[in-house]
């Protein structure tokens, strides 16, 4: 696993890579083409990091249950009889199938569909038929308190699940704290979540990221949004693990009739719009009356899994009323990103061309591209 990191990672690349950004080299092309650097990125990012890869929304009531993918491994999030929301190994201690392969609501037990074991909301094994015989659900000796799923370290953050599966990461306030000072005044509480969007996209999700985190393609790829926040106005903010922009003027000053309710202490006439991505794949869109949550699902070194989630503020905000504005802003945002797609794979395409190490950052636009770069090279280290 070193060697392949090596191969496209030795001392005088990083050198190159952590280099000022006006002469500093780019990440290497095999690092977003091959499967071996996918797998490594696996093992020594995604699993060793904070990675979102869930929503609490989508686990609401007691025995509700949600399957995902994290690192390539396969976790459930489960909300016990006590409100709260467990991750654990998608792994039945038993033969090792998957006890949960589809999202369930109300479940009172988790039962691997194997053998039948069955599993409480704390992860506690609790049924194992037949185990000493026919029609005998125990055997002497063996202690079910010592076969059940295996938790996985895991902080309930707003709507979002995060996940760290070495569990040894930096704690999550820490890790979070550059990200949560600027939205700090957003009561990010109040949120409601409406509805989701998802695209797949032919790329890696590192060109992704580095997509969001740059706005020198804005004017000649997505142009009403540059009427509306135009580049050269964004501010970049690179602070440790928080990348993005922020923009004063970025937003329309009415997405339609009625207005929105806003962020308590909002005023009327800002329209100020946070863009900022959490190291490696966690990102918000927040402005005075609504966000967006994007989250990329790795799927392999070309394919992206992209979610858009959005919320706006407080119940009413969902009331019908207020459909047609609700309706502006997420067909704006899903027009911006489809604007993206094709951009990105050919970017991808282009990777494999022998003069794909050539390319450059601007000094002056594109230091947060480089830092998400460089944080990539670090931790592959």
């Amino acid at each position: 696993m070193n060697d392949v990191i090596a191969r496209y990672l030795d001392a005088a690349t990083r050198a190159a890579v952590a280099a000022p950004t006006k002469t500093a080299a780019s990440l290497p092309p095999g690092l977003y083409t091959d499967p071996a650097v996918f797998e490594a990125e696996n093992q020594r990012l995604f699993a060793r990091t904070w990675m979102c890869a869930g929503y609490a929304h989508e686990v609401p009531n007691p025995g509700d249950a949600l399957p995902s993918t994290v690192a390539g491994l396969p976790v459930v999030f489960v909300r016990g009889r006590d409100g709260v929301v467990r991750c654990f190994h998608n792994v039945c201690p038993h033969r090792g199938n998957k006890v949960v392969t589809r999202p369930l609501k109300g479940a009172p037990t988790l039962v691997c569909r194997y053998h039948g074991w069955g599993f409480d909301h704390q992860g506690a094994l609790k049924l194992t038929p037949h185990w000493g015989g026919y029609g005998k659900p125990n055997d002497a000796g063996f202690d079910r308190a010592c076969h059940g799923l295996t938790p996985v370290r895991m902080v309930h953050w707003h709507d979002w699940l995060f996940v760290n599966l070495s569990g040894d990461a930096p704690s999550f306030e820490t890790f979070m704290a550059p990200f949560a000072r600027h939205l700090e005044a957003h009561d990010l509480s109040r949120l409601r979540h409406e509805s989701a969007a998802t695209f797949n996209i032919g790329a890696n999700w590192k060109l992704v990221e580095e997509n969001f985190l740059e706005v020198l393609h804005l004017p000649t790829v997505h142009r009403g949004l540059n009427a509306v926040a135009p580049f050269q106005e964004h501010e970049l903010v690179l602070e440790d693990a928080c990348l993005g922009t922020i923009i004063r003027t970025g937003l329309p000053e009415s997405w339609a009739d009625p207005a929105l309710p806003r962020f308590p202490g909002v005023a009327a006439d800002n329209r100020t719009a946070f863009n900022l991505a959490l190291f490696p794949t966690f990102k918000l869109v927040v402005g005075p009356d609504h966000c967006a949550s994007m989250i990329e699902f790795p799927v392999d070194a070309s394919h992206t899994h992209q979610r858009w989630d959005f919320y706006f503020v407080g119940d009413e905000a969902l009331h019908d009323r207020y459909g047609p504005t609700r309706r502006a802003i997420i067909d704006f945002f899903s027009e911006v990103n489809s604007e993206d797609i094709g951009i990105l794979e050919d970017m991808q395409a282009t990777r494999a061309s022998p003069v794909a190490a050539n390319t450059v950052f601007s000094a002056t636009w594109e230091p947060v591209v480089h830092g998400f770069q460089k944080l990539v090279a670090r931790s592959l280290a």
